[in-house]
């Protein structure tokens, strides 16, 4: 049953992205749990062939140990399925690593021939190669029956398709329900409002133990969070109206700087030399895994990898609802091929089947959200987890307040880093709300006209 479920879901959501007590923890990081078996049952038939000689390729993401296990393991396996291909993995750590590593190999002509992105490859566009011409060849995600076609769509732009979904994600709220049950309080629910979110912050931290809060200050490192805020505000933080235009305003800045900083001023949230302590870029400098904070904003395709880090039970539920419609399912990451690859066509077969494999998809699980094939989809219904249950619970709850998903502001990166300065300069008192606030407008105009 659970299977027909998670198909009949994504069904449902891959049409709306295309509609456009103190708390125990673990004590140290362990092992990343060894990938599942393949599916079985898995064919080979539907794999295309290799035309080319001996190749070698590179490819680069970011991710925690788990995900490099689970890539390397389909690396292997995709080169018993290819063997005059070999595949070199380069994991460079977290998101912002990532990128700084690969703008110095770009910078240098040096990158991989494939790279994992975000929302933000148009920003690396000029280096990717247009996919069009793999399409039904190398790629075989041209038909609804192999991939979403609707997937396709964010990574599409100008005629072209310049990179390819590694699965759908959204953004969540994850608490730990051990800490919260241990305080006498019952779970929150979704789809609270934001007040309705802090009133119940307010209660739980009565009863938390000292140096413990119920939020994690999520305010500024991430700009997604932010991003939905604005969205529900109804002064998008960017759109491709008009070739491309932002609707922030500095009403909706100073609204989200002040809800965090009255927060701060109850306690609700660490204070600003706690909060800089933990870069929550992942479990490993995160408030919430260290048990000082009982809520706090992850991915979806990242509640399995923080519950593995944690002794303490995890629970999820969405973002406070309040305003516009704000929530996308979003295209988590994508895969695209270098311009300058001299083996564009190993690449592709690459990109095919570690979106498109059963085998593949056996190992990857939802590790980089829930997969775009329906094939892979089916392939790993059988092996889904609580945490996974509890996402499609949240898809579920989400489904009327549903957007398409909207592009991410240029220079992303950029934007991203500066947010967290802003946002420690506001917590540290350097900058008041209001000047904050400008600041941020300031910012969004810069990197949108850079």
């Amino acid at each position: 049953m659970r299977g027909s479920i998670v198909v009949t879901i994504m069904m449902v959501f891959t049409l709306l992205l295309g509609a456009c007590a103190a708390p125990v923890t673990a004590p140290a990081p362990t092992p990343p749990p060894a990938p599942p078996a393949p599916a079985a049952g898995a064919t080979t038939a539907d794999r295309p062939a290799y035309t080319g000689g001996p190749a070698t390729i590179r490819f680069g993401w970011w991710g925690n140990d788990e995900r490099a296990a689970r890539t390397q393991r389909v690396i292997e396996l995709f080169q018993a399925a290819y063997p005059e291909i070999q595949v070199m993995g380069e994991p460079n750590g977290g998101t912002a690593d990532h990128f700084q590593i690969i703008n110095t190999q770009l910078a240098a002509n040096n990158a991989p021939d494939l790279i994992q992105l975000g929302g933000n490859w148009p920003d690396y566009q000029q280096y990717l190669e247009p996919l069009n011409g793999y399409l039904g060849k190398q790629l075989l995600i041209d038909t609804p029956e192999r991939f979403d076609q609707t997937a396709l769509i964010p990574a599409t732009r100008d005629g072209s398709l310049w990179c390819v979904s590694l699965g759908t994600n959204t953004l969540i709220l994850a608490y730990n329900k051990t800490m919260i049950e241990a305080a006498g309080m019952e779970p929150p629910k979704d789809l609270m409002t934001w007040e309705e979110l802090l009133d119940y912050g307010r209660q739980l931290k009565a009863k938390l133990p000292p140096g413990v809060y119920p939020f994690v200050d999520n305010s500024t490192n991430t700009a997604n969070y932010l991003s939905f805020f604005f969205q529900q505000q109804g002064t998008p933080l960017w759109t491709l109206d008009d070739g491309g235009k932002s609707y922030a305003t500095v009403e909706s800045a100073r609204k989200w700087f002040q809800m965090w900083a009255d927060m701060r001023a109850e306690g609700l949230i660490p204070d600003a030399d706690t909060t800089a302590t933990y870069g929550e870029t992942g479990t490993d400098n995160s408030a919430l895994v260290a048990g000082k904070a009982a809520i706090g904003l992850i991915w979806s395709n990242q509640l399995a990898g923080y519950q593995s880090a944690m002794t303490d039970q995890l629970g999820a539920i969405t973002l406070p609802r309040g305003g516009q419609n704000a929530y996308a399912i979003q295209m988590s990451q994508c895969l695209g091929i270098n311009r300058a690859s001299l083996h564009k066509e190993a690449a592709a077969l690459f990109i095919n089947f570690f979106v498109s494999d059963p085998e593949a998809g056996a190992v990857l699980g939802t590790n980089r959200g829930v997969p775009s094939s329906p094939v892979v989809r089916t392939a790993i219904a059988g092996q889904s987890t609580e945490a996974d249950a509890a996402v499609y619970r949240i898809y579920n709850a989400i489904a009327n307040q549903m957007v398409p998903q909207g592009p991410n502001l240029p220079n992303d990166q950029e934007f991203v880093n500066e947010l967290r300065l802003l946002g420690q300069s506001l917590a540290y008192g350097e900058v008041t709300v209001d000047e904050a606030a400008e600041q941020l407008i300031e910012l969004i105009q810069r990197l949108s006209t850079k």
